[in-house]
């Protein structure tokens, strides 16, 4: 599987399909504050990923080509 570049230069290798419905999840990205709630679904491709906002923010879409990354370091993704 090859890596994507997206529009600002930067590679997105990071498979998106792991997470499951209703799991909990952090995306941090390099200018932006992190992002934490619970996932809701995904684009057939994998590039697109709804996600529940923690804090009560309403369900926000995520795009993996805008810089977004799954932090996987705290254990869940």
């Amino acid at each position: 599987m090859g890596s994507r570049t997206n529009v600002q230069g930067k590679q997105h290798d990071q498979d998106w399909s792991t997470p499951e419905r209703g799991q909990h999840v952090r995306l941090q990205h390099h200018q932006h504050g992190p992002v934490t709630g619970t996932f809701d679904m995904r684009t057939d491709d994998g590039a697109v990923i709804w996600v529940h906002l923690s804090d009560g923010g309403g369900r926000r879409l995520i795009h993996r080509e805008d810089g977004y990354r799954i932090d996987g370091t705290s254990g869940r993704y």
